[in-house]
């Protein structure tokens, strides 16, 4: 998934001085200056238009046709802000200028070289004549642009703006640069420097900034599979929740609700997910809309603003504008984890497959193009990038529409094969990340129809892409181990050699769920006597309560019933699965364990309460038919 900018951002820079320059007619703070040009009063109205028709075009592109006309516009705009740098122009006219034509020669073209050249001659101008906010926002350009091809000379530069910003006491500054610094730090994957660079901002005079400061880190703990800890963070943030933040930022507000409920999922506890993926429907069911269905409160290019409250000498609230997901964006991530949520929650699975539907349909909407006047202006880089999102997003529905479909017990080929033909269309960077989670959900494809050596074969190809001790990785030799254990191959040679080079790196794993399923399958891997594994099933009972996950809970408990000596344990364990089951609602595991505690209820000789549950069961049975069995199409 996509992740939120953190950096402000400063696209409306140019547009802001643009508009000072227009209205003012670029008079200088001591008086008219006949000396200085007023081309820009042409030249910048003349980009201005330029920039907007490239621009309006970007999600229209059909052929190399329409691309060169967009960059043939995209040239005459920065032709005209060359112009005005060319005429001896007022220092703020000409930052703006250099300002403007930077940013285009950054997000249009990459011209690296061109840009530094012109955007350092006008940071010292604008350093000379004390032109703070202008010089301010080309050192916040210029750090963009050196992250592209040095990182670490990024963030030096950015230490020593942020040094200076808090020197000359301009706190929106002082701000932008520390979520900047966030920013880089999370796309470097730097996560303790993520968390060290907004801490301080947990102490903001503003809750706005406080909220999001905590869901950055709530953000940063997912990544860090510490869900617990992500919902700590997130709690918090609820603290700083005020009925402005509702109704002006909902930003923030459905951030929230997202991550809680993808926090939940993460810890198994699908009671708390249901509840939280409800909380996301509110959340969006209660934005104001226009009669185009636009939220009033929501901007089309995903932008919002946070405000920082006046310093003890000022009277004003100073803005700090940040970038998020559009509301189509939001919408088609909503859709893809309620689908998920639903997988674990529903009795009804088709209720998940509407779910992924409807993502795809808004994806497929978008695909279309957007031919609204009123739609956001955007760089051809920015376009791609909004298609890259959906690309990668219908990916993301198509593995779980597989998922759920399995769990129906439906193994027919198409929804693989549409997952593979979707990631044709992702960008390299995604496909790398997409790829083995492709040859995952085929490794189960084969397994479960029993072309054992082609799921072998897949699982394999995981190893080799992918270290071992990634947590995808270390599921694909699980599976290879129960493969070779199984009776179709019964080759427990291959199977302890793998058990062998996957314990260490499983025992050194920070994922509790992965050292649990490993402790499951050594359980039961026949080697251990019936007391061993009686004990080791109460200490597996024991870890998935810890890691609040009921359906393991009822796999473990299932699995004691089965195997405790004690016929009460046995009776009240396998009681214990289906009643956990039923709490869950996992209609699968509550007909298969429901059908258990029948057995041992009627081995304690209990046929009155057995006859009960196996009532029960019936009415459980046809729910699980109608699972199985009533498949909607792809």
């Amino acid at each position: 998934m996509a992740n939120p900018q953190f950096g402000t951002d400063q696209s409306g820079q140019m547009q802001d001085q643009y508009a000072y320059t227009t209205e003012y007619q670029a008079l200088p703070p001591n008086g008219p200056m006949p000396a200085y040009s007023t081309i820009h009063l042409v030249m910048f109205p003349a980009a201005q238009e330029y920039f907007e028709k490239a621009h309006r075009k970007s999600t229209k592109l059909k052929s190399m046709e329409d691309v060169l006309t967009y960059y043939k516009l995209i040239a005459t705009g920065t032709r005209c802000l060359q112009t005005v740098l060319r005429e001896r122009v007022q220092p703020y006219v000409e930052c703006i200028a250099a300002l403007w034509y930077c940013e285009a020669l950054f997000t249009e073209t990459k011209e690296f070289d061109a840009a530094e050249e012109v955007l350092n001659k006008a940071i010292a101008l604008a350093s000379r004549n004390n032109l703070y906010d202008l010089k301010f926002s080309m050192l916040h350009l210029s750090i963009r642009m050196l992250a592209t091809k040095n990182s670490k000379a990024a963030q030096r530069l950015l230490k020593s703006c942020l040094r200076e910003a808090d020197t000359t006491g301009i706190a929106s500054w002082s701000y932008t640069f520390q979520f900047l610094s966030a920013s880089l730090h999370f796309s470097a994957n730097d996560y303790t420097s993520v968390i060290t660079t907004v801490k301080p901002l947990y102490s903001c005079s503003s809750n706005e900034i406080r909220y999001l400061a905590f869901l950055i880190s709530a953000l940063v703990a997912l990544r860090q599979n510490n869900p617990s800890q992500a919902g700590d963070y997130l709690s918090r943030a609820a603290q700083f929740e005020t009925d402005y933040s509702r109704q002006y930022i909902p930003q923030l507000v459905v951030m929230r609700v997202i991550l809680e409920t993808i926090s939940t999922l993460l810890l198994g506890d699908v009671v708390q997910s249901e509840a939280k993926l409800k909380a996301v429907h509110e959340c969006l069911d209660t934005q104001v809309q226009d009669q185009s269905g636009r939220w009033t409160a929501w901007n089309d290019d995903g932008t919002f603003f946070l405000f920082l409250p006046p310093a003890s000498d000022g009277n004003e609230y100073l803005p700090l504008k940040f970038k998020w997901w559009s509301q189509s964006e939001v919408y088609t991530t909503s859709y893809l984890i309620s689908g998920i949520v639903s997988v674990h929650s529903s009795w009804d699975k088709k209720k998940s497959s509407r779910y992924f539907s409807e993502g795809l349909r808004v994806i497929d909407t978008e695909f279309k193009g957007n031919d609204n006047p009123d739609a956001p202006l955007m760089t051809i880089t920015q376009a791609a990038e909004r298609l890259d999102f959906y690309a990668t997003t219908k990916c993301y529905i198509l593995f779980y529409t597989c998922l759920e479909r399995f769990v129906r017990g439906d193994w027919s080929p198409e929804g693989l094969l549409a997952l593979v033909e979707a990631a044709k269309s992702v960008p390299f960077k995604t496909v790398t990340t997409l790829y083995p989670l492709i040859l995952y959900v085929t490794g189960l494809f084969f397994q479960a129809t029993g072309k054992l050596r082609s799921a072998l074969e897949a699982y394999e190809l995981i190893r080799k892409i992918l270290p071992h001790n990634s947590e995808l990785s270390m599921m694909a030799s699980l599976s290879m181990i129960l493969i070779y254990r199984g009776d179709m191959m019964r080759n427990a040679e291959q199977a302890s050699i793998l058990g062998s080079q996957l314990g260490p790196v499983i025992t050194s794993s920070a994922n509790n769920a992965i050292k649990f399923a490993w402790a499951l399958a050594s359980t039961v891997d026949g080697s251990q006597t019936g007391i061993d594994m009686q004990n080791n099933v109460a200490g597996l009972l024991t870890a998935a309560r810890d890691l609040a996950n009921s359906q393991l809970t009822t796999i473990v408990m299932y699995l004691g019933a089965s195997i405790f000596s004690d016929q009460e344990k046995k009776e009240s364990t396998a009681m214990g699965a289906f009643l956990n089951a039923k709490k869950t609602r996992d209609v699968l595991w509550c007909w298969v364990s429901g059908n258990l505690a029948a057995d041992m209820l009627r081995s304690s000789g209990k046929d009155l309460m057995a006859d009960k549950q196996s009532s029960v069961n019936k009415q459980i049975c046809s729910l699980a038919d109608n699972l199985l069995n009533s498949l909607p199409p792809f």
